[in-house]
């Protein structure tokens, strides 16, 4: 089935071979291309969710001398479930990775 679209429609960047039809090919390859570009961004994001976590797990014990005596006990109550969360962050992006160069 050939579709026609409009002179400046948005989809007239799908016309990979210029002829001024978009075939259901041409549409297939663009959403594949759509795809692949959604998977990358969400891949960046997801290293940069783990970068920040295993940065934050560094800097909070730099932090903590800066930190006053008397609030310290507070401080490091904390410091168990932000070590834990930020582990789980940065654990399950490797997993992941590990998983996905497998499949």
């Amino acid at each position: 089935m050939i579709k026609k679209f409009e002179a400046e429609s948005k989809y007239k960047s799908y016309d990979a071979d210029g002829d001024g039809v978009v075939s259901d090919e041409e549409l297939a390859r663009a959403k594949e291309f759509t795809d692949m570009e959604l998977r990358e961004e969400k891949a960046e994001a997801q290293k940069r969710m783990a970068w920040v976590a295993i940065i934050a797990m560094c800097a909070y014990p730099l932090i903590s001398l800066l930190i006053p005596e008397s609030k310290l006990q507070t401080w490091g109550s904390m410091s168990d479930m932000i070590f834990l969360s930020q582990a789980s962050i940065v654990g399950m992006y490797f997993g992941a990775q590990a998983y996905m160069s497998r499949k």
